[in-house]
């Protein structure tokens, strides 16, 4: 927020996503964990100089894009949003509360809220879906919105994070030896590589689509178990998600191509139909197996948020 002279900012927000995905849809995480510090540094500056330029009074959010050490400005919007509630239960900073002080023509320095809480904890948001109670929805993601909600876990690791708002989010996270169906996409065969080596490597059984298979196999990760095309006739995909054998699908489809009742559609909305989860964006479907591998015990501690805050004044602000 800015209150036309001082700007704080309360949060930078990384989507684990690329863009692409909406921001209602994308799971994000307070810190970033991944953006180079130059990055980092270059919102900063610009926020602030947006800011500035707009002569801005009260909350508003930009959204940035950013490619190596390229960043863009996609919007700057002089509202406050959904990112206003998440940052301030992530960071102990009671924005709202601020802001609407700051509209009313107090000054940030006057309110002492130039200087933020330090946190030592990670915050990690991930939406949840109703697909399955729309008959004939197709759970893929977008630049449109499809989420009806979203949940937020802390903790003071980014992989128990990560895990905690996955299953809060009402993703049932399947345990080794599970089965997990990868069909992929070939613009991200690549990623899909360390992606299967990940899960086999934490135990788990990895089926695949015969182009996902080849593909894998011509890498040199031989212990994937191929199935044919539901094109060709064969129902072995759809009768082992139904049998409750493939316990998670990651099906990555195509960006350049419309969507359309193909194969991957059919996958995914059976998969919905079962209960099975689905994840369609392999960013998301790396943070998970890397989370996991990470904490392969997956013993979450419940935290409060007076645990995680007993130090910070800014209560006093309210």
């Amino acid at each position: 927020m800015s209150d036309g002279e001082d700007v704080v900012i309360c949060s930078i927000i990384e989507h684990v996503e690329l863009a692409g995905t909406h921001s209602g849809d994308a799971t994000m995480v307070i810190p970033p964990q991944t953006l180079r510090e130059t990055v980092v540094d270059k919102v900063k500056k610009y926020t602030e100089k947006i800011a500035k330029a707009l002569h801005i009074k009260g909350p508003f959010n930009i959204q940035y894009l950013s490619k190596g050490d390229e960043v863009y400005v996609i919007e700057c919007n002089l509202r406050a949003s959904r990112s206003a509630p998440f940052s301030s239960k992530a960071t102990g900073y009671p924005l709202v509360p601020i802001a609407a002080k700051v509209m009313l023509g107090r000054k940030l320095s006057e309110l002492g809220a130039l200087k933020k809480p330090t946190i030592f904890h990670v915050a990690v948001k991930a939406p949840v879906f109703s697909f399955v109670r729309l008959k004939g929805a197709d759970p893929r993601l977008g630049v449109e919105m499809t989420s009806t909600g979203e949940v937020a876990c802390l903790d003071y690791e980014y992989p128990d994070a990560f895990i905690k708002a996955i299953l809060a989010s009402n993703l049932n996270i399947p345990k080794p030896p599970s089965a997990i169906l990868l069909s992929i996409a070939d613009e991200f065969k690549e990623d899909a590589v360390p992606l299967a080596a990940g899960f086999l490597s934490l135990g788990y059984t990895v089926y695949a689509t015969p182009g996902t298979y080849s593909y894998l196999k011509k890498r040199g990760i031989n212990d994937v178990i191929p199935l044919p095309k539901l094109s060709e006739g064969s129902n072995a995909i759809l009768d082992l998600i139904e049998k409750g054998v493939i316990k998670m699908v990651i099906n990555a489809p195509s960006e350049r191509i419309p969507i359309s009742v193909d194969d991957g559609f059919v996958i995914r909305r059976t998969a919905v139909e079962f209960l099975v989860p689905v994840l369609v964006r392999l960013k998301t479907a790396h943070a998970l197996m890397e989370s996991l591998t990470k904490n392969v015990s997956r013993k979450l501690k419940p935290r409060s948020l007076n645990e995680l805050f007993h130090s910070s004044k800014m209560a006093e602000l309210v």
